[in-house]
């Protein structure tokens, strides 16, 4: 089985997750133009929802599967490797059937805790099986992540989001066709499109999970041979002390992930009565957060895209680092993340806040509310993965518990910022973004204790964010007046009114032409500053290519 670098890894999984949040936003236009506001407002409270309960079926596992695969494929014991996964697949599939009969059995009790009257019931029902595939999906993951190749994982994410992007616009709009061919009131329009979007992450979980058994099954006899001809003579670890050590990491994992999910269930369940404290009506309460839910969160995961495979591709080289008792190349390894978050984070927050009317222009045309709240809740983005690198760092060192009850305190404190900002009238759903950054901070602090605690050094990461940053500002500023000046040549070409059609076609089209020129500005300062050199390039997948493709540009030095 081929393995990858962590670098390469991180640009592979990198590379799948841009496609997949591309299509993931490919609907948004159309479910936005059928329920508007509201009823994204309804199908944000139930998804958060079903991630919350995601986190709980699947508990962390694959990241853990990935830690204990590669420390076993690292002294070249295969069979143990194996038997990793076997065990964590009857753990997982166990998980996933509590949670499809919890989800499919509880749909009232579920749509009475989103508040939302009966509107959501059909979408959980719908739902509930998704947890069987994504249990399967979930162990094989984790095996292919701890065995160095990331290539399947980042194939059947593709996978699952075109399928969930197609059949997310055909059943929205055929059950919205349904619905009102019936005259039904738009509690129940609301009701049956939201089932659409439940059946199609149904399918595509299912297409996922295919995929990766598909591929498992075919690399059947390099598994055997690596069995059959292993080096290793050690003892084999017993299937109890598998599922032991499966379950102590999964807790703290599950700890992790239920904090994780903690904050948008925490906002699901309180956002909405808050709001109307404030004296907004349900209706208007349901609007400002079907922006906050689907506009604002749908282009932070484009700020935040870049974490988990970072973290995903890190925790098998660092473990592999300490099974071979390497602590220099651990070290290397931390800073490298730090490192490659940054860069390639940076660049997508700045682009998101100088651009953010033109995207949701772009994103959701029929309806462009919501440009200051995704404004400030992007930056949220570079606590997150600080957060995130720090669990990964936490959990190789055998001390996974710390970072998840790190990031209950600061649900604490996220709870309270919502019961006491979101009822001011002046504040409003902004509360909930400052609970989030106030949570995050928490958690970042003190966990950067304990990993000081534990390492005996400090890192000094923040030097890394530093050029990312100036030069992401830089960029920013370069694509706002890029932007403005593009869709005011293409309205002007167009004859386009202030609010007609043509007005939006003129700037998406000025938005879609400024995003690669954004992408070469920054590229060129990062190198130009020597913020990002050769041998970084080099690490990536077609690396050499790269380089000389640069160098003709006079990029690089020859």
């Amino acid at each position: 089985m081929k393995e990858q670098s962590s670098s390469k890894g991180f640009a592979v999984l990198s590379g799948a997750n841009v496609i997949c949040k591309v299509l993931s936003l490919v609907y948004l236009p159309i479910q936005t133009l059928l329920v508007h506001n509201e009823g994204n407002g309804v199908i944000g409270v139930g998804f958060q929802l079903y991630m919350f309960i995601y986190a709980l079926s699947t508990a962390g596992l694959p990241v853990v599967i990935s830690k204990f695969v590669s420390e076993q494929v690292s002294v070249g014991d295969f069979r143990s490797a194996q038997k990793i996964l076997r065990c964590s697949t009857v753990l997982l599939m166990v998980f996933g059937v509590a949670a499809t009969s919890f989800t499919f059995f509880g749909a009232g009790l579920l749509d009475s805790i989103c508040h939302e009257n009966g509107q959501s019931v059909l979408m959980f029902k719908v739902i509930a099986p998704t947890f069987l595939f994504t249990s399967l999906a979930s162990a094989l993951r984790g095996y292919f992540q701890g065995r160095h190749n990331m290539t399947p994982t980042a194939v059947s994410q593709i996978i699952e989001q075109i399928v969930n992007s197609v059949f997310t616009v055909a059943l929205e709009a055929l059950l919205f066709k349904y619905a009102m061919r019936l005259s039904r009131g738009h509690e129940e329009v609301n009701s049956f499109t939201a089932a659409g979007s439940s059946a199609a992450t149904a399918l595509a979980a299912l297409a996922s999970a295919m995929f990766l058994l598909y591929v498992y099954r075919k690399t059947r006899a390099q598994r055997k041979h690596e069995i059959r001809h292993q080096s290793y003579d050690g003892p084999t670890i017993q299937t109890s002390f598998v599922y032991r050590e499966l379950l102590a990491f999964s807790i703290p994992a599950l700890i992790s992930g239920i904090s994780t999910s903690a904050i948008n269930l925490i906002d699901s369940t309180t956002c909405i009565d808050l709001l109307c404290k404030a004296g907004m009506s349900i209706k208007a309460a349901n609007s400002l957060f079907g922006i906050y839910s689907t506009k604002y969160q749908r282009l932070l995961t484009l700020a935040t895209m870049f974490i988990a495979p970072l973290v995903t591709a890190m925790i098998p080289a660092l473990s592999s680092a300490l099974a071979n008792d390497n602590g220099k190349y651990y070290r290397y390894k931390i800073r490298e993340s730090y490192k490659l978050i940054y860069i390639v984070i940076m660049p997508v927050i700045a682009g998101i806040t100088f651009l953010a009317t033109p995207i949701i222009t772009l994103v959701f045309p029929s309806d462009t509310d919501g440009g200051l709240v995704v404004v400030y809740g992007t930056w949220i983005a570079v606590l997150m993965a600080v957060q995130s690198i720090q669990n990964g760092i936490l959990m190789t060192l055998n001390h996974p518990m710390i970072s998840p009850l790190n990031a209950l305190v600061g649900m604490a404190a996220k709870v309270a910022c919502n019961f006491i900002l979101l009822p001011m009238a002046h504040i409003n759903i902004y509360g909930a973004l400052i609970g989030n950054a106030v949570a995050y901070i928490i958690g970042i602090v003190l966990n950067e204790y304990f990993i000081y605690r534990y390492l005996r050094i400090k890192l000094h990461t923040s030097r890394y964010l530093i050029v990312p940053t100036i030069s992401s500002v830089i960029m920013g500023l370069a694509c706002f007046g890029l932007c403005k000046g593009l869709n005011f040549a293409f309205a002007a070409l167009m004859h386009a009114s202030a609010h007609g059609a043509r007005a939006v076609v003129a700037s998406d089209i000025a938005t879609l032409l400024t995003v690669p020129v954004g992408a070469a500005i920054y590229a060129a300062i990062m190198i130009k500053s020597g913020a990002i050199n050769s041998k970084d390039i080099r690490k990536l997948p077609k690396g050499e290519k790269l380089c000389s493709a640069l160098k003709k540009f006079r990029l690089l030095e020859a």
